[in-house]
């Protein structure tokens, strides 16, 4: 069996599963995959803004049965939880601006882990390596597209939407579709609202959307910019393009939204692993990706920033 604790929304679910799914097709064909959502709040409750939304997306027939809890400490082995409680407990040490330190701490544990089937990492991503444990656990971001892209055909099947587009989406569907659509994702929340987060996360800010709307439109003679964002009236306020501009309501299910975004023909991204996800998902070959040239407000070097995309800084 291979265990996966699902965590936070869409764009880390996604990454989660993507790993299981990887080590199953790679490593483990006669394994089955078991998911895990059990997302918990600082008060030790259920936090209800989260939700296993992958439920939402074509991946019922790979996946054997869910469970809750914390599975990594609940269905492992004697030796695997002699691995498992040291790790992490030295995890818990690290604050959000010590991210560089953890990938050197990770790096220490790689073989030892994944040789007993524990696949957990936070920062960094090791490739895999296959393990005789009868049963593997994945929990971590696993933010690269080392292994992603390997298995592209069967996550672009798996990561559609089980439900038809929504009526009231059909016009908005119809011009991203013939139209040069670029898709501008704009992540705001506590990124932005709560300082413990933002002093790492806040990246993008009016003047990077600005930058990289003004770029797409040397690029792209006629573009049309497709606003997306989970703050659709800061944006309506804050990004003017100057051209042909329409915006997402703001209140499609997330499913919804990557359908739509998807299907945009270029990006211009946030640094957040739902907007990533919504350009890899695109089959354009022929794409423009505009992102940030730094994923966080520090010096690591993030590998889900792919060097062919045309990188903004924040001094430019």
């Amino acid at each position: 069996m291979i265990y996966t604790e699902l965590y936070g929304r869409l764009g880390n679910q996604m990454f989660r599963y993507a790993m299981a799914r990887y080590l199953q097709l790679t490593h483990y064909p006669s394994d089955e995959i078991c998911l895990s959502y059990n997302q918990i709040d600082e008060a030790g409750k259920i936090d209800p803004t989260f939700y296993h939304s992958l439920e939402d997306f074509n991946i019922s027939h790979t996946i054997t049965y869910q469970k809750s809890g914390k599975v990594i400490f609940n269905e492992s082995s004697i030796i695997q939880k002699l691995l498992v409680i040291p790790y992490y407990l030295g995890l818990r040490k690290f604050s959000p601006e010590q991210m560089i330190e953890l990938v050197e701490y990770e790096t220490k544990w790689t073989n030892l882990l994944e040789k007993n089937g524990v696949y957990w990492y936070r920062r960094n991503l090791p490739k895999s390596i296959p393990s005789g444990a009868k049963n593997k656990f994945v929990s971590g971001n696993f933010e690269s597209p080392i292994f992603i892209d390997t298995i592209r055909k069967e996550l672009l099947s798996e990561f559609t939407p089980k439900f038809d587009l929504l009526e009231k989406n059909r016009d908005l569907f119809e011009i991203i579709s013939t139209k040069e659509s670029v898709c501008v994702s704009i992540r705001r929340g506590d990124f932005e609202s709560n300082p413990e987060v933002s002093g790492l996360h806040s990246v993008c800010d009016r003047i990077y959307f600005e930058k990289a709307v003004s770029k797409m439109k040397v690029l792209l003679k006629n573009p049309v910019f497709i606003l997306f964002s989970d703050d659709i009236e800061w944006a309506k306020e804050n990004i003017i393009t100057e051209s042909e501009t329409y915006f997402e309501d703001g209140a499609d299910p997330v499913w919804e939204k990557v359908r739509l975004m998807s299907s945009c023909k270029h990006f211009i991204i946030s640094n957040s692993s739902f907007s990533w996800w919504t350009q890899w998902l695109s089959t354009n070959e022929t794409k423009i990706v505009i992102s940030p040239s730094k994923w966080f407000n520090n010096d690591f070097d993030c590998p889900l920033i792919d060097k062919n995309w045309v990188l903004i800084d924040k001094e430019m």
